[in-house]
């Protein structure tokens, strides 16, 4: 296994632990909560720092067995090939492609509910942020959380898409 999949494995388990810790979070809160209010802002401040700290302790060991294991080779294990560039790049066009693919959902989500509100007399009353995410009506910070989750996709699918490619040889 390559450093740079390794890389890749770290990154992606931070992504989905912080992801489903977020969204699990501020998709469950009452439809009514304040998503601007300092209760979010402390839990948003806690989940940054636990980010950037699962990450550099993952990299710092991952960079210690790198060490251990390539002693007295002396073979540079960060050096980059065209191997690694050319995955890197597959990568990327396949999280744009889910970023790309993810927007156009979110804009159709906010068609979809200004005609519904405009032209259905009832919905039922949302309980939930994902319920009122679904039902309408939208605030800014119903559409930054839209996006922020567009964002968490294609990041996964960035490393995702690396371990794979590396997996296949390519």
């Amino acid at each position: 296994m390559s450093e740079q999949e390794r890389v890749s494995w770290v990154a992606l388990v931070v992504n989905l632990l912080i992801g489903y810790w977020y969204f699990g979070r501020v998709f469950s809160l009452p439809a009514s909560a304040d998503l601007f209010g300092p209760g979010m802002a402390a839990f948003a401040i806690r989940l940054i720092i636990f980010a950037v700290s699962v990450t550099i302790v993952g990299e710092v060991v991952l960079r210690v067995v790198q060490k251990r294991t390539r002693r007295g080779e002396g073979v540079d294990a960060t050096a980059r090939d065209e191997r690694d560039v050319l995955i890197s790049l597959k990568a990327s066009r396949n999280a744009y492609g889910v970023l790309a693919a993810a927007v156009i959902v979110v804009l159709v989500q906010i068609a979809l509910l200004a005609w519904a509100q405009r032209f259905l007399w009832r919905r039922p009353e949302p309980e939930t942020v994902l319920d009122l995410m679904v039902t309408g009506p939208l605030a800014p910070m119903h559409l930054a959380q839209l996006l922020l989750l567009a964002l968490t996709l294609a990041a996964i699918t960035v490393y995702a898409s690396r371990i794979v490619y590396y997996r296949k040889g390519h």
